[in-house]
């Protein structure tokens, strides 16, 4: 039997455990370190590693939400929430306003 060696993709920490299945039946992982728990594979496309750096990229050059979804193969939502988080992060940082 081959045994693979996961690290975590948030800290490449390589104290990783099994943490059960999700409802498809793909493992779960759970880092000892950071307790984040992650997926070797997803089927949600906006789920996917890098989806969140493209979505902000797209919007930064102009991209519509709808544009931005079609070329992705993701869902409006996604699309949408990234760019409300941007600008709520932009407003936040503003001189004279108070950050949550």
């Amino acid at each position: 039997m081959a045994s693979v060696n996961i690290h975590c993709p948030r800290c490449q920490s390589a104290q990783v455990y099994r943490h059960g299945q999700n409802p498809k039946g793909h493992d779960r992982f759970r880092c000892r370190d950071c307790h984040r728990v992650f997926q070797l594979t997803y089927t949600y496309e906006a789920r996917k590693p890098g989806i969140k750096e493209l979505i902000t990229e797209m919007a930064f050059n102009g991209a519509g939400v709808r544009d931005t979804a079609r070329t992705l193969k993701i869902g409006m939502v996604m699309p949408l929430i990234s760019v409300f988080q941007l600008t709520y992060t932009y407003e936040a940082r503003k001189p004279g306003i108070k950050a949550p």
